[in-house]
């Protein structure tokens, strides 16, 4: 296919798109119209009945009013009510009226033309008019009967008073309302049935289907004619719909014009896109030949011919291109003598390439370069010329250079991830060590000097951070709390659950003097959101400074030792209890004892009696025992904690700490009524 052929089509195309685009916003457009002039069309008939039902009803009122200004009625005085209505213009002039008097009972005084079983208004409507409201509308009062009604409330001659209704077929407002549009109209019910229409035998050939509830604007094709159909719901009296207006609205000839103006504006549009097609054709025909005859030169080119000439023509683009096709033949001749003299230089070229690539096979791997040489002396086999064989040495030393490059990349990314390593361990290091000494910064201070006890803690974490703490506060300024705690695990999560664990604990026992009610709601307050599963052995007592006397739960920890002052070493008895943060509700035993002035209270975690020495032997409870038992009375809470350390050190002999290590010593001194009597 030409190019002018592909242009043509391709500008064919963008013109049927162009049109189909025209083409889908006009209807667009026309839809829009459609729906904007359905809506002015459903408005203004709607106002326009409404204007007739409101004429006929302002009538109704005069006539209802002239029979209020004669004079009140006598009541139940039925043949002057019927006098009365006979000289009513209304009724005089012979227009197809009804009329009703009903007394406050609801009894109808007298009616004239009412259909039978069925009164004028509603209840509701009723009792508007009798306090006093005037109403007028439409009203169904049967099947197929609508009347425009009016009532007011009237006063007879006793003082009693009644409601006057006065009502006109509706047949009248819809030949009204149809002469106005100037179309055929009629009246259906909510049922469908069909009350009055202006054309019976048009409505019947229709035999359309509507929702009197809803407005509609449509079109209907019947018998070779285009009729607009518009419904819209009118109203009653009590303001709910009665029905529906149906006016049909013959639009064959605006149709068939509108049609035709379209049908020649399409016919108009294919036939200047058709012209501008054709003529976009015979320009590029024209504008092409040039081109035509360059083609023609480099086909002669291609096949070796230099004889065919061409002369440069214009200075557009296709004589641009003329030029462009003169240099190029000039272009050829010329390569062909360069061609000769570059056959010569590669010659000499093969010859420097192979002593560079000799040097350059120097620089490799010693293995490496032995097959280079081999393969770069190696003569040229037949068919193969010297820079193609030159060619697949550089290509086999390329290779074996860009695998020892990628041995070295290699080797120089693992040195930088294991520096990389090693700065971030030495970061990691640095963050435990801080957090080592926040873990040791949240442990109680020296315990201020006071007569009547006197306590010390030691912690000697096995990894930066530990799972251990202890902790003593005064409760009030004559009771003493004192705590000694092992997490489960090591590190970091245990240290983290310390510390936890030791701000709920002291938070509890400020307000809860029993150590088991404290134990009990620390135990809850863990259980409830332990999804880590770690749990926390301990001793915690109470003791009160002025009596001696001691109330402590342990919670699946190491029993302390009791050191009398006598240097009797005993373990403190034990009360039932598991390890906290296991079970939530666990309740928890309390034990009492009672500390002599001069006793002491030895407190430690598993990490002194599981320590390990380098032959695997543990230290155990019997070697702590005797050394308590060598004078722990005689030392001071700060001597205890440091002996029992140097003890197990020596036992250890260079053993690395299994576990961490806490102790707590307190020694009680009597309160103020002892001392005195001592």
């Amino acid at each position: 296919m030409q190019l002018r052929t592909r242009i043509t089509l391709l500008v064919a195309a963008g013109f049927l798109l162009l049109l189909c685009c025209f083409a889908g916003l006009l209807v667009v457009r026309e839809r829009m119209e459609e729906e904007r002039l359905s809506n002015v069309v459903i408005l203004g008939q709607t106002a326009l009945w409404r204007e007739i039902v409101a004429v006929q009803a302002s009538a109704l009122e005069k006539s209802l009013d002239a029979l209020a200004a004669a004079g009140a009625l006598p009541e139940n005085d039925r043949p002057a009510i019927a006098n009365a209505l006979a000289r009513l213009d209304i009724f005089a002039s012979g227009l197809p009226a009804v009329f009703e008097v009903v007394a406050e009972d609801r009894e109808v005084l007298a009616s004239r033309g009412v259909p039978s079983g069925r009164g004028l208004l509603d209840a509701d409507s009723m009792d508007r008019v009798f306090v006093g409201e005037r109403i007028s509308g439409l009203r169904q009062v049967s099947s197929n009967q609508v009347l425009v009604v009016a009532a007011r409330r009237i006063a007879f001659a006793d003082g009693q008073a009644g409601v006057a209704i006065l009502g006109l077929d509706a047949n009248a407002a819809v030949r009204g309302f149809a002469t106005s549009i100037g179309a055929t109209a009629s009246l259906v019910t909510l049922r469908g049935v069909l009350a009055t229409t202006t054309n019976a035998d048009l409505w019947r050939a229709a035999n359309l289907t509507i929702s009197p509830r809803q407005p509609l604007r449509d079109t209907l094709a019947l018998d070779g004619r285009i009729y607009g159909v518009t419904s819209i719901p009118v109203p009653d009296v009590s303001g709910s719909t009665v029905g529906a207006l149906v006016s049909l609205v013959d639009n064959t000839e605006a149709m068939a014009k509108a049609r035709t103006i379209r049908h020649w504006g399409i016919a108009i549009g294919i036939g200047l896109a058709v012209l501008g097609i054709a003529g976009l054709n015979m320009f590029l025909w024209y504008s092409f030949r040039p081109l035509e005859r360059a083609i023609d030169v480099l086909q002669a080119l291609s096949r070796g011919d230099t004889s065919v000439t061409l002369e440069s023509q214009g200075r557009d683009e296709i004589g641009r291109i003329a030029g462009a096709v003169v240099a190029f033949r000039a272009s050829v001749q010329a390569l062909a003598e360069s061609r000769r003299q570059r056959e010569r230089v590669r010659r000499r070229q093969e010859v420097v390439i192979s002593a560079e690539l000799q040097a350059l096979a120097d620089a490799i791997d010693p293995t490496d370069r032995e097959e280079v040489l081999a393969l770069l002396n190696t003569d040229s086999g037949a068919g193969e010329d010297e820079l193609r064989r030159v060619a697949r040495v550089l290509h086999d030393l390329s290779r074996r250079i860009v695998e020892q490059h990628t041995r070295l990349s290699a080797m120089v990314v693992e040195l930088r991830e294991a520096l990389v390593t090693k700065t971030k361990l030495a970061g990691l290091q640095q963050e435990l060590e801080i957090a080592a000494q926040v873990q040791l910064a949240i442990l109680p201070k020296a315990f201020p000097p006071n007569p009547r006890v006197a306590i010390h803690g030691h912690m000697t974490p096995a990894r930066e951070v530990g799972g251990d703490f202890y902790d003593y506060f005064l409760i009030d300024e004559n009771t003493l709390g004192f705590v000694v705690a092992d997490v489960s695990g090591k590190g970091v999560p245990a240290a983290l659950f310390m510390a936890i664990s030791r701000t709920l604990l002291r938070s509890t026992a400020l307000f809860e003097r029993s150590p088991a009610t404290s134990v009990r709601r620390l135990n809850d307050l863990l259980a409830q959101e332990n999804e880590q599963m770690l749990f926390v052995t301990l001793f915690y007592g109470v003791i009160d400074l002025e009596s001696g006397k001691v109330s402590y739960v342990n919670a699946g920890h190491n029993l302390p030792y009791m050191i009398t002052q006598a240097n009797e070493v005993s373990i403190v008895p034990a009360t039932r209890g598991m390890a906290v943060a296991v079970m939530e509700g666990f309740v928890y035993a309390e034990g009492e004892l009672t500390l002599s002035p001069g006793d002491a209270i030895f407190l430690y975690t598993d990490g002194v009696t599981e320590a390990f020495d380098i032959d695997e032997e543990v230290y155990g409870d019997a070697r702590l025992a005797d050394l308590l038992k060598q004078g722990a009375a005689e030392w001071s809470v700060t001597d205890t904690p440091e002996r029992v350390l140097e003890s197990i050190r020596k036992f250890e002999r260079g053993a690395p700490q299994a576990d961490d290590i806490t102790c707590l010593t307190l020694r009680y001194f009597g309160g103020s009524s002892r001392r005195h009597k001592n």
